[in-house]
């Protein structure tokens, strides 16, 4: 057993997340003995070809072990929303722009809502933004690797010149550079806080982020004692469930009131009324994770924490 644990290790293989049930093998004849022997193991390579690998139990019969699938399907496409990026923050001038943005947003009305408008027009122009060179790693590798080549083909026929020598070791630096955000990007996506960033743990996160995704997706959903596949018909069913969990279906209301019950202290009632002072909301804004999951407007603590003297209320 120990060198097969070896074995798995040495080769670096993945188990990928099991749906449908825990165990593979049960024993139900006096005592309930369950265990998960039976698996798929899958190399780096094979995971990175096939981002949705999933192995999944299927009813067992007449043996005591459970049939597993694998499963290696493509990603159902869907709607994208706006995610901030955590490595936008390392970009020389991100902040500037950021202000420049907030300070041309204008809105009137309660305070509360105007931070929720101001953030959401924020997103738009980030959104924008993002779609460009300098918000795009992928646009940015490409312009990169584009000159890289057109160098080495300039070299393969002559000499290069210092101006071009000088061009190549920019962007070479540069590529660092980007592989640098490309680590912090996957970080973000991982949500694995317990390795330091400057590791090159890309690969890692990497693969940390595609089992995230895995397991929160939904293939299938027991429908009236029915197995469902269609995305659609599993999205309808999902807001239906929650559209109705959320219904309010009574009206009534409890009557009466409450005086000469027990009351609190003058003092601990101006306490409670007191307004949060700026301090207070920045001390509790900036000890947040910054690479925890996405608020539902879609940007990060990081954001916030690092926006602060812009955006801060």
């Amino acid at each position: 057993m120990n060198d097969f644990s070896e074995f798995i290790m040495d080769l670096n293989l993945l188990d990928p997340q099991l749906a449908g049930g825990k165990y593979t093998w049960r024993k139900g004849d006096r005592h309930d003995v369950a265990a998960r022997l039976d698996r798929f193991l899958v190399s780096n390579e094979w995971d990175e070809g096939f981002k949705n690998i999933k192995q999944s139990v299927l009813p067992k019969v007449t043996s005591d072990h459970t049939p597993i699938m694998l499963q290696c399907g493509n990603w159902e496409p869907a709607k994208s929303y706006f995610k901030f990026e955590n490595w936008w923050l390392h970009i020389e001038g991100f902040l500037e722009r950021v202000k420049e943005w907030w300070t041309s947003i204008t809105c009137e009305g309660r305070p509360d809502f105007i931070l929720a408008f101001k953030l959401k027009a924020l997103k738009n122009k980030l959104r924008d933004w993002s779609k460009s060179g300098q918000g795009n790693l992928t646009l940015q590798k490409q312009s990169i690797l584009s000159q890289l080549v057109e160098l080495e083909e300039t070299q393969d026929q002559r000499i290069l010149n210092v101006e071009e020598i000088h061009s190549k070791a920019e962007l070479l630096l540069e590529f660092e550079n980007i592989a640098k955000f490309e680590e912090i990007s996957w970080r973000q996506r991982s949500r694995v806080n317990w390795l330091k960033q400057g590791d090159n743990n890309t690969k890692f996160f990497h693969r940390t982020a595609n089992a995230h995704k895995r397991y929160n997706s939904i293939d299938e959903l027991n429908m009236n004692g029915e197995a469902v596949k269609s995305p659609e018909v599993i999205k309808k069913a999902i807001v239906d469930f929650y559209r109705e969990l959320y219904t309010e279906t009574e009206t009534w209301r409890p009557s009466g009131n409450c005086k000469g019950g027990h009351i609190i202290s003058k003092e601990d009632n101006l306490m409670l009324q007191k307004e949060f002072e700026d301090q207070e909301l920045w001390e509790s804004v900036k000890l947040c994770a910054g690479d925890k999951a996405l608020g539902p407007d879609g940007y990060t603590m990081a954001f916030f924490i690092h926006c602060w003297e812009v955006i801060g209320v």
